[in-house]
């Protein structure tokens, strides 16, 4: 059975401003990890992205809703790769908290 992380960051962009620069991070995530994922997908629709990503013989499933002052992130991990949660959450709370930080562009 999968386990759902969840991961709810605050922002003052607006929803336009904030879907841009993660829409752009997630890209420069995908690049970055090339070699260690065997799919990535993701499909944006309005302000809601479906992610399909191969990794470590595991599919994983996210979603990321951008809303006008937050972002919420869930991550449904394979129970082969629960062990991972901690570091998971710790990851995606601190490259999206970089990737929304005013002052950025």
């Amino acid at each position: 059975m999968a386990k759902t992380l969840s991961v709810t960051l605050p922002h003052s962009l607006g929803a336009a401003e904030a879907k841009r620069r993660i829409s752009s991070g997630v890209d420069s995530l995908r690049q970055q990890y090339a070699s260690q994922i065997s799919q990535a997908e993701i499909v944006w629709q309005d302000d809601h992205a479906e992610i399909k990503v191969g990794a470590l013989g595991q599919t994983i499933h996210a979603r990321i809703d951008v809303g006008e002052d937050q972002l919420h992130i869930e991550v449904d991990l394979p129970w082969l790769l629960q062990k991972l949660a901690q570091p998971v959450q710790a990851f995606l709370t601190r490259k999206g908290e970089d990737t929304l930080r005013i002052g950025k562009s």
